[in-house]
């Protein structure tokens, strides 16, 4: 980065030029003074500040940011720059503005939005919300913070800071998801809620990890969510939607949905759930979080800390007289065994499996310990599932100011398996049941989405 001194830049126009340049890109006078830098000229690319120390390095990072601009220091005396600040007039209102400020919920008089961690936080969450990113992933390296964002699915670079900015990002997000400042040797993990101008409430799961270069922080936006799904929205054809709700419609019976991690698993159990949601049903939901509030619903979260587990749950669930059960994961034979008796003795119950398709979740349920015949009288349908991204409806895949790389939005991909005889011989059932890939080419042909991102998510076509 150049240094420049006052005189290369004609000091006598630093005083004529000056007022309207920070009017219009500084925020508050009270930033100005506390980094002790007033902008002076700019052009479209870069900005140049005026400064008395050319070590002043925080200056220059946070006008960079504020800005948008690259920095250009300005070398000039205590005293020009003392005439520069005290010619700023507190009844002035700033023209920069980095947009709605995010209030965070607690008092407000303990909030200076002045703070540049401040502003860098709000900016951030503000554009997350903006593009409907899902993880904030903050990671630390030797010589730069660099923040990605998950959208869609796909991680992007939003912005690399200074080294320096870690310790103070890192301790204003512990700070407010109420974890140990002091602790930086081992794993964290907690929430925060903010609301914005628009009164709209947003909650974060935070969780740190300890690094080589420091500790690196991943936040989940846990936005609020519709609490009524359309099938059909997610990407259900309607023959598959029909498929579901005869399931659905049954007195008892055990439904499983499967897929890896971040499939959209949870949002069509919620969707079965907002549909069975009716006055004359009793349902109970087990969740390792709860991650939607539905009302209708008796909502319980797992709590390992105290042994309060899936397994101790379903146990209790079946005291409590329920017509419907919900359990957010089959994870051992316990909880296995136990969905599989209540699916057995009059209630429906819907719960997930991690496998790759429809007819594994059968294999898995053996590999658990359950005996085929109470499979065959306890299972009505599974359902396996992918998320691909949508191709931008502005660009049509070419790529635009609105999209990531041509695609916009997620829509799910689904496999359906019901209950035959045949759903035991797993290699009859992929010939008899198209699989997800073949699921996904419909998508493809209705121009839903493209091949480049369907073989992303679930791989090239096996050839049988």
């Amino acid at each position: 980065m150049n240094t420049y001194s006052a005189c290369e830049l004609n000091t006598q126009r630093i005083f004529e030029i000056s007022e309207p340049l920070w009017q219009r890109n500084c925020r508050e006078k009270q930033i100005l003074q506390r980094y002790l830098a007033v902008p002076l000229q700019e052009n479209n690319e870069k900005l140049w500040l005026a400064i008395d120390d050319e070590k002043n390095l925080n200056a220059c990072e946070i006008f960079a940011f504020l800005l948008n601009k690259a920095i250009e220091p300005v070398i000039v005396s205590k005293e020009e720059l003392n005439y520069l600040l005290n010619a700023l007039s507190p009844e002035q209102q700033p023209l920069y503005d980095t947009g709605e400020l995010l209030y965070y919920q607690q008092p407000q008089e303990q909030i200076d939005h002045n703070d540049p961690i401040i502003q860098i936080l709000d900016s951030l969450f503000k554009f997350c919300l903006a593009k409907n990113a899902s993880d904030i992933h903050i990671e630390p390296y030797p010589n730069k913070l660099l923040i990605r964002l998950r959208i869609d699915g796909v991680l992007h670079i939003y912005q690399n800071l200074s080294h320096n900015f870690s310790s103070r990002i890192l301790s204003r997000l512990k700070l407010l998801a109420k974890l140990d400042i002091s602790e930086t040797r081992l794993p964290q993990d907690g929430q925060f809620s903010f609301t914005t101008a628009l009164s709209e409430t947003l909650d974060f799961r935070v969780s740190t990890l300890p690094t080589n270069h420091g500790e690196k922080i991943v936040l989940r936006l846990q936005k609020n969510k519709p609490t009524h799904f359309d099938f059909t929205a997610l990407g259900f054809t309607e023959p598959q939607k029909a498929t579901l709700l005869t399931a659905l419609k049954q007195p008892q019976g055990l439904i499983l949905v499967t897929g890896p991690t971040g499939s959209g698993k949870s949002i069509t159990l919620y969707s079965a759930l907002s549909y069975l949601n009716q006055s004359d049903k009793h349902i109970l939901t087990a969740e390792d979080p709860i991650e939607i509030e539905i009302n209708g619903l008796i909502q319980t979260q797992v709590n390992r800390g105290i042994n309060l587990d899936f397994s101790q749950l379903l146990r209790t669930f079946l005291r409590q007289d329920p017509d419907i059960i919900m359990l957010g994961e089959i994870r051992d034979e316990e909880s296995a065994q136990m969905a599989l008796r209540a699916a057995q003795t009059g209630h429906l119950v819907l719960s997930t499996l991690h496998t790759n398709d429809a007819p594994s979740a059968i294999e898995r349920l053996m590999q658990l310990g359950i005996h085929e015949y109470e499979i065959r009288n306890a299972l009505l349908l599974v359902i396996a599932q992918r998320l691909v991204r949508k191709c931008c409806s502005k660009c049509a895949g070419k790529g635009c100011d609105n999209c990531y790389q041509g695609y916009q939005g997620r829509i799910g991909v689904y496999q359906l398996l019901s209950r035959t005889a045949k759903v035991f011989d797993k290699q009859t059932a992929c010939l008899d049941y198209p699989t997800l890939f073949t699921a996904a080419k419909q998508k493809v042909h209705e121009g839903v989405t493209d091949m480049k991102e369907v073989e992303r998510v679930i791989g090239e076509e096996e050839k049988v």
